[in-house]
């Protein structure tokens, strides 16, 4: 597989991750999705990537406002 079908691939399971997430009601924000993205493309490390959005989300609300089901 090239890099270039590599990537392509890896960008399509992001798609499909974040597609999952909106159909169990959840919505991934967008500059998560964007990390997801950049670690799809080999632009960082995915542990990177998960460093980074569990820093964002360490002191702050990780859902809206609204009831539980």
């Amino acid at each position: 597989m090239t890099r270039e079908q590599q990537i392509s691939h890896n960008l399509n399971a992001v798609a499909n991750a974040v597609a999952q997430q909106t159909l169990e009601g959840l919505k991934v924000p967008p500059d998560v999705v964007e990390e997801m993205k950049r670690a799809a493309r080999g632009e960082i490390k995915i542990e990177e990537g998960i460093r980074n959005t569990v820093r964002r989300f360490t002191h702050g609300k990780v859902r809206g406002e609204r009831p539980l089901p």
